[in-house]
């Protein structure tokens, strides 16, 4: 013997929760979206306990309304209440729309003049068993959206024009509210068709983000294909001749020693002085450098990759900055700034990608790092400013984390262009994050974000949210 809720249950049950979706419809508690996905799951279900579960989240005790076989006519519909406002939609060379989560009434009256009216039932609440829309196209258009398995009945005539049933073909839900469109215009049209889904609009999303991923990826392949053609490698060079009777030198003893690459570990400020008092004996042989000193080349450090958090700096204000200065002293700012940013990056371990202008761009493997890095950079231009009153330097500081692609010592990817972006949102001292950014340094309960806001970045398709960094200057 089944226990109790395991029954299964008939036809006759599943339609009794028909009628009782259809009423908590009626009464405005689900959206004719909601209605037909629960639905399709009364259908599904086998047993009583499923179909407990679909009303699991409705109140009791509500009233069924007769049910409709058939769409009724004009004759057959009822009367709406007397009093009650008509939901009116005008677009006159221009366009009106109702979306998202709304209350449609019993009647609705669209026109179109050159324009275009769009009348999204998806998520709206509505008010009665049959919602009447009639629709005026003169010169324009009306589209009506349905979510799949809500009957339409569509009715009436367009001069020139044309009115197309459009939903997509499935057996309508019995019991389900009726959408009556009765269409009127000249040169217009009037378009019935079905709502597309969360599921839809999610898997469009997710094409849309693989073919961008697949173009970044794809130009970054062209432009290091184009930059290895036209940057071949050189050809060796010969041995100088030797003097009669004397070793010749070579080429490595006539070359100084380089520092240390870019993508190397960072140097702190010791290393760098002691680089900078070393006598002139970067002309002996290359064999005769210490083991240690040949740790940091390019063979044996490679270059970070992976996910990394960008750092993305830019002087506010530097063009009228650098007229009001003059070049000279435009330029010994600059260098102090530069001279800064590199300290703090240095110390806290990053890897300066570029430097442009008035910008740079700064990788880390850590997230925290980095933005500990830019606060050091704000209270370091806070103490500049305070000590040089005529010498107004302010920056704005950017960082994302995410995959970045490395061709020949530089990064490319959406992720790059974000970072950039984020740092153009930034006002004058402020440091900006993203989203995921903040999320990984949440937990370490040193670092204070404010609650964020969504923004538009520029040539991207979806809004992004931003934090900004609390920080403070350094007590003197």
């Amino acid at each position: 013997m089944p226990e109790r809720g395991d029954e299964r249950v008939g036809d006759a049950e599943r339609q009794q929760v028909i009628d009782l979706l259809r009423a908590h419809t009626g009464a405005g508690r689900l959206t004719l979206d909601e209605f037909a996905e629960r639905a399709g799951d009364v259908y599904a279900a086998m047993t009583r306990r499923e179909l407990d579960a679909v009303l699991a989240d409705l109140p009791a005790g509500v009233e069924v309304p007769p049910a409709l076989a058939d769409p009724p006519s004009d004759a057959e519909a009822p009367a709406p209440p007397r009093g009650r406002a008509r939901r009116v939609f005008v677009a006159i060379m221009s366009g009106s729309h109702a979306r998202g989560r709304w209350r449609a009434p019993r009647r609705i009256l669209a026109f179109a003049f050159w324009g275009g009216v769009d009348i999204n039932l998806r998520d709206a609440q509505i008010e009665s068993q049959v919602i009447d829309i009639t629709a005026w196209a003169i010169m324009g258009g009306v589209t009506v959206r349905v979510p799949q398995g809500i009957p339409v009945d569509l009715r009436g005539l367009v001069v020139m024009g044309g009115c197309t049933d459009g939903t997509r073909a499935s057996e309508p839900l019995r019991g389900a509210p009726v959408v009556r469109v009765h269409a009127r215009g000249l040169w217009g049209g009037v378009t019935v068709r079905t709502a597309r889904t969360r599921e839809d609009r999610r898997a469009q999303q997710e094409r849309r983000d693989e073919a961008r991923a697949r173009y970044h990826a794809d130009r970054a392949e062209r432009y290091a294909a184009r930059s290895r053609r036209r940057r071949p490698d050189p050809p060796p060079m010969p041995e100088p001749p030797a003097p009669p009777g004397l070793p010749g030198p070579t080429w490595g003893d006539m070359i100084p020693r380089m520092p240390p690459p870019l993508w190397g570990p960072p140097i702190r400020r010791g290393e760098r002085a002691a680089a900078a008092a070393e006598p002139a004996a970067a002309a002996e042989p290359a064999a005769a450098e210490p083991a240690a000193a040949g740790a940091r080349s390019n063979g044996d450090t490679p270059a970070p990759s992976g996910t990394l958090t960008m750092m993305v700096t830019d002087i506010a204000g530097s063009t009228g900055l650098a007229e009001s200065l003059g070049d000279q002293r435009w330029m010994d700012v600059l260098n102090d700034h530069n001279t800064l940013v590199r300290a703090e990056v240095e110390r806290e371990g990053g890897t300066e990608v570029k430097a442009q202008g008035d910008g740079f761009l700064v990788v880390f493997a850590s997230a925290r790092r980095a933005i500990l890095a830019a606060v050091g950079v704000q209270r370091a231009l806070a103490s500049y400013r305070a000590e040089h009153p005529d010498h107004p330097v302010s920056v704005r500081i950017g960082l994302h984390t995410g995959e970045i692609v490395d061709v020949d010592g530089d990064v490319f990817g959406q992720n790059v262009i974000i970072a950039v972006r984020i740092a153009g949102e930034a006002a004058p001292d402020e440091i900006m994050v993203s989203g995921l950014t903040r999320d990984l340094t949440l937990a370490g309960g040193d670092l204070s974000f404010d609650a964020g806001r969504e923004v538009e970045l520029k040539g991207l398709s979806r809004p992004w949210r931003v934090h900004r960094v609390s920080w403070a200057p350094t007590p003197a």
